[in-house]
């Protein structure tokens, strides 16, 4: 599975990766920006770069823990989830995620910040009131 660069979403447009469909091998070990949908709200929730892809979208956010993952947290904060399990399987039901590989720091900035600007995902927009 090639990842791509498309970062809008549509009821009508499925986002590439489900967590809990993601195999390892398909996420990369190189940096990036990446976006997490929810489906239940419809909506880009939060958007993150990082040095590693698979590290931050597999270990970090689908089965890490609060105090490794800014994301875990802020669901817990504004979803009222009380246990890292129901955060786990909030996360495995509701979302999905897409990914691009960007190896320059700079682009990978300017990516996250445009995509934070423009879309303003819930998540990202809470963590910094």
């Amino acid at each position: 599975m090639k990842p791509t660069a498309r970062t809008c979403c549509s009821r009508r447009r499925r986002f590439v990766t489900l967590f809990s469909e993601v195999y390892s091998r398909n996420v990369p070990k190189e940096p990036g920006v990446y976006v997490i949908y929810d489906r239940r709200v419809e909506a880009i929730i939060y958007t993150g770069r990082t040095k590693n892809l698979r590290r931050r979208l597999l270990g970090d956010h689908k089965r890490g823990n609060i105090r490794g993952s800014q994301f875990r947290k802020a669901l817990k904060r504004n979803l009222a989830l009380e246990s890292e399990n129901e955060i786990t399987r909030y996360v495995l039901e509701n979302c999905s995620f897409q990914f691009t590989v960007i190896k320059e720091f700079t682009e990978m900035v300017r990516l996250e910040h445009f995509i934070t600007a423009i879309l303003a995902p819930i998540l990202n927009i809470r963590l910094k009131q």
